[in-house]
């Protein structure tokens, strides 16, 4: 679907009533990604604008009117509770799914952990997607930062985790000792959408919590 991209709300005709139009048009396919459990990349969107759209609400209610300048305003009266509402719902889902995943250590727990292997499988199929994870510590203004890499090895119809982790340490010779965790989803999601941007934002805590033993 179309996505959502700065700026929107100033593109096309200079018309409240037409870019009302358009957002709930957006939000309604939003809507429906949502049903069919798809987050991603409309929740992200979503926030982006959100976040967009309030900074400039605050500059126009500090700039003397004009006609423009009302027009504008009343375009984002009308979009800023109507975005928050579908981010609130995108989170919520994201939240439920996130919470329903069952993660495990497979094998051994490594000193070295910002690099290894992310085992997923979905609801009843018997393949397991092998993904590599790398964890990258950035430092900018506010600190320091994770940067998080997910990168596709390949699927195995092995239907245990351990059994897909020796395949993998006799394969694959770069990573002798690596961590790795096996993720599973109670249903079919839809993995490219869905269930990488969850694992990838979650990565830190699950190899953290690898360490402390807090995983199953």
């Amino acid at each position: 679907m179309e996505r959502l991209r700065p700026g929107w709300f100033l593109q096309g005709l200079w018309d409240a009533e037409y870019q009302q139009y358009r957002l709930l048009a957006y939000l309604a396919r939003v809507r429906r990604e949502y049903l069919a459990q798809r987050l991603y990349p409309h929740l992200a969107d979503l926030i982006a604008s959100y976040e967009e759209m309030r900074q400039l609400a605050r500059q126009v209610e500090e700039t003397n009117p004009t006609p423009e300048l009302e027009t504008l305003q009343e375009i984002l009266t009308f979009s800023l509770p109507r975005v928050e509402s579908s981010i609130e719902e995108g989170r919520l889902l994201y939240e439920t799914i996130a919470n329903s995943l069952y993660v495990q250590v497979v094998g051994v727990v490594p000193m070295y952990r910002d690099e290894g292997y992310v085992l997923l499988r979905r609801g009843t199929e018997r393949e397991v997607h092998v993904y590599l994870y790398e964890l990258r510590r950035v430092y900018d203004a506010q600190g320091q930062q994770v940067a998080i890499r997910l990168t596709f090895v390949g699927t195995y119809a092995q239907v245990g985790f351990l059994s897909v982790r020796e395949k993998l340490l006799t394969e694959r010779k770069d990573l002798p000792v690596p961590l790795t965790l096996g993720v599973e989803s109670l249903w079919k999601l839809p993995i490219e959408p869905t269930l990488l941007p969850i694992i990838q934002r979650s990565l830190p805590k699950w190899t953290q919590a690898a360490t402390e033993g807090g995983l199953g």
